[in-house]
């Protein structure tokens, strides 16, 4: 193979200097994003850092740092503590769908207990029901199930 020509060579090297400077940008980007507490997304901090996704992506070593940051809980401007993360926010909608799905069968089952009892009521105040002697009945016919 034949060395590159000073065209192409410096093309090369206007390239890699172009993408230290962009690579530059995305820790002081990260930074930024950790000091006034915004959002650490890949979207955020390329629109931040002036890069396109795809080029954080392309180097994995960055993409690493975003979602490290991501991560972590973000600590509020002039708090003591850590402010609320995307991961703590997440895990308490989970609890929260989870008592949803618990509360909504409770709700089935109290809805059906009120069916049943409101049903034997109607029944037998309609008069249509069957004889006020039914556990007397039911006595008779168990023992005899038995044998």
């Amino acid at each position: 193979m034949t060395a590159p020509g000073p065209t192409v060579q410096a093309m090369i090297e206007g390239r890699r200097a172009d993408t230290g400077r962009r690579r530059q940008r995305v820790p002081a980007a990260l930074a930024q994003a950790a000091k006034d507490g915004s959002d650490v997304s890949v979207a955020a901090i390329a629109r931040r850092a002036g890069v396109d996704r795809t080029f954080l992506y392309r180097h994995r070593d960055l993409l690493g740092q975003i979602h490290a940051q991501a991560a972590e809980p973000p600590t509020a401007p002039g708090s003591r503590g850590p402010a609320v993360s995307r991961a703590s926010l997440q895990a308490d909608l989970l609890a929260a769908d989870a008592r949803t799905a618990r509360l909504a069968a409770q709700v089935r089952r109290l809805e059906a207990r009120l069916s049943e009892v409101l049903g034997e009521q109607v029944w037998r105040e309609s008069g249509i029901g069957g004889p006020e002697d039914t556990e007397q009945l039911k006595a008779r016919i168990t023992p005899s199930n038995n044998r």
